[in-house]
């Protein structure tokens, strides 16, 4: 197939709930069009989809993956989503790219968690959808109260355009509600003409009299002639449908059994009739000089694409991207925007599950994918020197689950590090660092699964072998009361020994106050030179702990005495003497450890807000606030300490039946309950303990 015109191209992201079959359905659909020789099974693990081992292995897709198949003149791109929600920032990414998207729900007479989160996120981005009620060959599949359930989620925007002949196993073909005509379905997705089953006639009518009445709604010329007494054509009604979807202002819905390919024919039937090309959406970038800039959609302007999706692995890196207006050609060197930076890229391919089919161009509105990019990173903007645009950054979900992460072998850590940061640059939803204070390395992540996965994919792909493990506290020691001690370090083993001698007094300082060093000897007591060493070692002991191994604060020390020794007075005696001081000092002013607390704000449904106040409570949390959204959720903001906080997210899934989502911000440092203290305290002993035999 030649290049094809922007208004001949679909492109579509196909979303859902996990196991509601969407992948699947991409698979039929690639069938029925003929772009794959067999349809491929999620069971067998024979999709091109689902190819990665984890997803294989899990029977879920857990990265986004994009194919494509020309149906009836038309170029459809699938990229086929996951739909658990620790992959949501698959979810983020392929929205970027898509013109329209599929919402694939089971007949099962409700709406799963997984296609609310979807239709939250398609909803805010203003794309056009189609849904697509599958699994009607199961045992009780429910389409009218599926398509009810749809409209009591998601308002009435949702209006079916076809409805089924029969369900379970039952389910023999469908009716176009446009024309009321019937239709069997035969081999391979293809459906035949058929007659009308009676007993369904007047469901029809009712159905019918509906779409063309929203239909009519759409269009104050059809509203018009519909009410003067004149019959809508089915050109008008279709026509209608694909304005109203490109507005938001309608859904249609349509019926599948994607497992037999049953009614794939129609879905891609509705895709081409109702849902945009990309010559139909509008795209804005920026000018060098801040300017917005609207990008037609010309395959013959200057190139500009967006980056939308990179693989990386031991064979080196493939980057997806949508072309919004230009052409990219095989012998293009595509600017990066972002990196100030000409590319050159080894091949031009489109892509077709893992497989990439060689192309000479891929025009405005296709997408694409180059192997061997040097610096794009996903969500970077290629165009031309000298007539660039920016493009908006991609809305990625904010990380919400952190682990600390060790090499299980000795001698990996620096792989480690080389592997994250690849497996960082594949998943922008996926972060890592260094605690400054504990001084692990952190993975950040949407939940526990999404880095368990990325934990197999590292092992996988760079052979690197890693544990998980909840970060480590960054408690803090600070005293209540005042102290003096003395402390004298003397050394002597032939020759010249070793004499330090101090005496300081410790005192607390107000919450923040950090720390405050004082010297009060009058007189020589110490030599000048000696008393930076007792002030060195003093900070040591701050840095190092005095009874839970963690940084102290908020505290004033004072140097009001000591002696030396003429000849064994030297600089790492009085270190050692000021350091054990301090040590004693702190275990005498009655210590006490602080914690951090975060501020927690999750948005849940009203009916859950009791439930999450308790979990808050058993966390030892402080609930601070309930303020209603007026959309059937609630937000609850509480104080939690952090060392409550690692099981938090699962917790909140299983309790919310995964409808919830939070956010988490440090507050401050408080005190740590008295037993809560000696249980780290007396770990921290044994820890050292065991260190030292």
């Amino acid at each position: 197939m030649p290049l094809p015109s922007p208004e001949r191209i679909r492109t579509v992201a196909v979303v859902g709930h996990s196991h509601d079959g969407k992948t699947t359905l991409c698979e039929a659909l690639l069938h029925t069009a003929g772009a794959t020789p067999r349809m491929g099974s999620t069971d067998h693990g024979t999709s091109i989809l689902d190819h990665e081992p984890e997803e294989q292995r899990r029977s879920m897709s857990i990265a986004a993956a994009v194919a494509h198949l020309d149906w009836e003149g038309h170029r459809v791109n699938l990229i086929d989503v996951p739909g658990f929600q620790d992959f949501a920032g698959e979810l983020a990414a392929a929205l970027t790219a898509a013109d329209a998207v599929v919402l694939v729900v089971g007949a099962g007479g409700s709406v799963p968690v997984g296609a609310e989160l979807a239709w939250d996120m398609v909803a805010a981005r203003h794309l056009p959808t189609l849904v697509v009620v599958n699994k009607m060959d199961k045992e009780n599949a429910a389409y009218e109260a599926t398509v009810d359930a749809l409209r009591e989620a998601f308002g009435r925007k949702p209006i079916a355009v076809a409805v089924p002949i029969g369900s379970s196993a039952m389910f023999t073909g469908y009716v176009d509600l446009v024309n009321d005509s019937a239709h069997a379905f035969g081999s391979g997705g293809t459906a035949r003409d058929a007659d009308l089953p009676e007993a369904m006639s007047q469901e029809v009518e009712r159905a019918h009299a509906a779409l063309v009445d929203a239909a009519a709604e759409t269009d104050d010329a059809l509203i018009e002639k519909y009410l003067g007494g004149g019959e809508l054509t089915d050109d008008e009604v279709r026509g209608a449908l694909h304005t109203a979807a490109l507005r938001g202002t309608l859904v249609p819905i349509v019926c599948a059994a994607a497992a037999d390919e049953r009614g794939a024919g129609l879905v891609l039937d509705s895709i081409v009739r109702y849902l945009p090309g990309p010559s139909e959406q509008v795209h804005h970038g920026h000018s060098p000089d801040g300017e917005q800039v609207e990008i037609a959609c010309d395959p013959g302007g200057p190139l500009v694409a967006h980056v939308f999706k990179t693989t990386v692995d031991s064979f080196g890196k493939v980057s997806y991207f949508k072309v919004l207006r230009g052409t990219m050609r095989a012998d293009t060197h595509p600017y990066d925007v972002q990196q100030g930076l000409e590319e050159r890229f080894a091949q031009l391919a489109r892509p077709m599950g893992k497989a990439l089919v060689n192309a000479t161009e891929v025009g405005a509105g296709d997408i694409g994918a180059v192997t061997k990019l040097a610096h794009a990173r996903t969500g970077d903007a290629l165009g031309v020197r000298g007539e660039v645009l920016t493009l908006p950054a991609m809305d990625i979900p904010v990380p919400s689950y952190s682990a600390a992460i060790t090499a299980r072998t000795k001698g990996d850590e620096d792989k480690i590090m080389s592997s994250l940061a690849r497996l960082a640059e594949e998943d922008p939803a996926f972060s890592i660092d260094r605690d400054p204070v504990t001084g692990e390395v952190m993975v950040h992540g949407l939940g526990d699964v999404h880095l368990d996965v990325s934990l197999e994919r590292i092992k996988r792909k760079y052979g690197v072998d890693a544990l998980l493990a909840a970060p480590r506290i960054a408690y803090r020691e600070t005293i209540s009361g005042t102290a003096r001690v003395a402390h004298k370090h003397k050394k002597q083993s032939g020759g010249a020994g070793l004499y330090g001698d101090c005496t300081i007094e410790v005192e607390p300082l107000p919450r923040g106050g950090g720390f405050v060093w004082e010297d009060k000897i009058f007189g020589g007591a110490i030599p000048h030179q000696f008393r930076p060493s007792v002030e060195k070692g003093v900070r040591q002991t701050m840095e190092q702990g005095a009874v839970s191994g963690n940084l102290i604060v908020d505290v004033k020390v004072r140097l009001v005495d000591g002696s030396t020794h003429a000849v064994d007075g030297k600089d790492i005696a009085f270190q050692i003497a000021g350091a054990m001081a301090m040590r004693e000092a702190v275990q005498k002013a009655n210590p006490v450890l602080l914690e951090p607390i975060m501020h927690v704000h999750a948005v849940v449904p009203e009916r859950f807000m009791g439930d999450v106040m308790g979990l808050f409570n058993g966390k030892r949390g402080r609930v601070a606030g309930m303020n209603p959204l007026g959309d059937g959720r609630a937000e609850v903001s509480a104080q939690v300490p952090q060392a409550e906080m690692h099981s938090f997210p699962s917790e909140l899934r299983a309790l919310t039946q995964g409808r919830g989502r939070y956010t988490m911000t440090p507050a401050r440092y408080e005190e740590v309950p008295a037993h809560v203290a000696q249980a780290i305290i007396a770990a921290h002993s044994k820890e050292h303990a065991t260190a030292s035999a």
